[in-house]
């Protein structure tokens, strides 16, 4: 695969004035507090390959209806346009939207056809300070560069919790069934079935998320908090970076009201930057209704319906997947506009234990036209739809996907000497950072050595594994070809010599480079030495 796509100015729109933004497919709003704060988050995305730009609301207005206008227009000019949508800022800083006879939905900025079913996904980080906002931000890469690679087992963990009623709801135990059906299909290594008529209580909970789960799913009465034996208090949890995306099928445990806090605020603003706990998305819903559970019953089973059955492994484009279940099969605005997520639209949820990936491509590119190749594979096989991007400052930026082969090149021309970055990464394999050294062309392609008033040849340069020797030694002629490395380290000693056969004609032998790393190298011949670069 192919693939032309140059941004040659994209990059410095990350803070510029919104006026100037020609496309983004990541949109982030937020109050002007956090626009500092949000950038490491924006700069992931970025350099991941998902374009990302933070818009304070002094520049677009703080009224709902001028946030709104703000995403409708992007969404209709520009190029690319926004997909997903994270608003920071708890709703006293940044507002949500109140439905006349309902209450608040964060919807009501996604809806970009007026009939309030969303076509963007979209997310809030519910933070009322910098450092709730720092925490956010830090869950959020901390989730999707894996930062516990030292023990992954915890991806295929996952708890459910079912506060039963009395006569027992038809729905609840069912709902969890399914969803571990779908686990033990995916290869999961241990659920709990948490149930308040065997005894299982917040104790339980908090001991199973301290101990590493993917997902926690509630299904019970709840109103601001899950009911008792199940009131949980996220600020007890110690887990770290194995942070779970929190499922409740419940009444409201979210809020979107000024002024208001509730279980799901709590599970994401709870940790530091040093010592994070609790959970790195919160799926819930903000309003209270009776003879519902059929509806949330819906929402609950389609999220993880979206993730395992539909391959759509966005945390926000499995919410909107699962509302739209919910509202095909029992259509209803209240029920639809009630489930809100906090947490990041655009993370990529785990699905199972993830694996390595190996990332083949040349490690030195110069300032002049290139073909760039990346070769995305895992234990030996291809890894095809890797999103690959590759950035240099503000002057080169192309993103694509692999192709079957697990190959995608761009065209590009650096306009300076520096690092160009490369980032790779694949639903369920741990992402990919690594660097190329970009440097001046004009090197030799053809070096040429003097061995006693003879020119000896040796091509090409650079070279991926193999320096071929052109030589017109003849009879009793010798000659030693020494290789260097920068410290002065002797790779290699080859013996060039000549047979009877071969008196006044050229000869040519190939010297093998494999097993030596990428670089510069120094080829030396009497008093003579030139360099070399090896690339891969």
């Amino acid at each position: 695969m192919r693939v032309k796509f140059l941004l040659i100015s994209f990059l410095p729109l990350l803070t510029v004035a919104f006026a100037q933004i020609t496309g983004a497919k990541y949109l982030v709003i937020c109050n002007d507090t956090f626009n500092m704060a949000i950038r490491p988050l924006v700069e992931w995305k970025t350099k991941k390959g998902v374009p990302a730009v933070s818009v304070p609301l002094s520049q677009i207005g703080n009224t709902p209806a001028q946030i709104k206008s703000y995403i409708l227009n992007a969404y209709n000019t520009w190029n690319p346009r926004p997909e997903y949508i994270l608003l920071v800022g708890s709703p006293d800083l940044l507002p949500s939207y109140f439905f006349t006879g309902i209450d608040y939905s964060d919807d009501y900025y996604a809806d970009m056809t007026g009939n309030y079913e969303i076509e963007l996904c979209i997310g809030r980080f519910h933070c009322a300070t910098l450092a709730q906002c720092s925490v956010m931000v830090a869950k959020t890469i901390g989730y999707e560069k894996s930062e516990t690679m030292h023990d992954s087992t915890w991806f295929s963990k996952g708890t459910t919790i079912v506060r039963e009623d009395a006569p027992p709801d038809p729905y609840y135990q069912a709902d969890c069934r399914f969803i571990r059906n779908l686990w033990l299909d995916a290869g999961y290594t241990h659920i709990d079935s948490f149930i308040s008529t065997q005894g299982h209580n917040r104790d339980s909970v908090i001991n199973a998320i301290n101990d590493g789960r993917a997902f926690v799913v509630y299904r019970g009465l709840g109103i601001s908090n899950w009911w008792i034996p199940f009131n949980i208090n996220p600020d007890t949890t110690n887990n770290g970076y194995k942070l779970p995306i929190v499922v409740s099928g419940c009444d409201a445990t979210v809020t979107l009201a000024p002024g208001e806090n509730m279980l799901g605020d709590a599970f994401v603003r709870a940790g530091t930057v040093q010592a994070l706990k609790g959970a790195v998305g919160y799926f819930g819903t903000t309003y209270i209704g009776s003879n519902i559970s059929q509806y949330h019953s819906a929402v609950t089973k389609g999220f993880f319906q979206a993730l395992y059955r539909d391959s759509i492994f966005t945390m926000g484009g499995a919410t909107k997947r699962a509302k739209f279940i919910m509202d095909s099969i029992l259509p209803n605005q209240t029920r639809y506009l009630e489930w809100n997520l906090l947490g990041d639209p655009e993370l990529n949820v785990w699905t199972e234990t993830p694996r390595l990936l190996t990332v083949d491509y040349d490690t030195i590119v110069f300032v002049e036209s290139t073909d760039f190749s990346v070769l995305v594979s895992c234990a030996g096989a291809p890894v095809p739809n890797a999103l690959v991007c590759v950035m240099m400052d503000s002057t080169i930026y192309n993103y694509g996907y692999t192709d079957s082969t697990g190959e995608i090149t761009f065209t590009f021309t650096p306009q300076h000497t520096g690092l160009l970055q490369v980032t790779v990464t694949a639903h369920n394999y741990f992402p990919y950072e690594g660097t190329v050294s970009v440097q001046t062309a004009g090197v030799e392609e053809c070096l040429k050595l003097d061995a006693k008033g003879k020119t000896i040849e040796i091509y090409p340069n650079p070279t991926k594994s193999v320096l071929r020797v052109r030589y017109p030694l003849s009879g009793k002629e010798t000659a030693n070809l020494k290789i260097f490395d920068v410290s002065g380290k002797l790779i290699k000693d080859v013996a060039l010599t000549a047979s009877e056969s071969h008196n006044d004609q050229e000869r040519e032998i190939r010297i093998s480079l494999k097993g030596i790393n990428p670089g510069i190298y120094f080829l030396r011949l009497g008093k003579e030495t030139k360099k070399f670069l090896v690339v891969k």
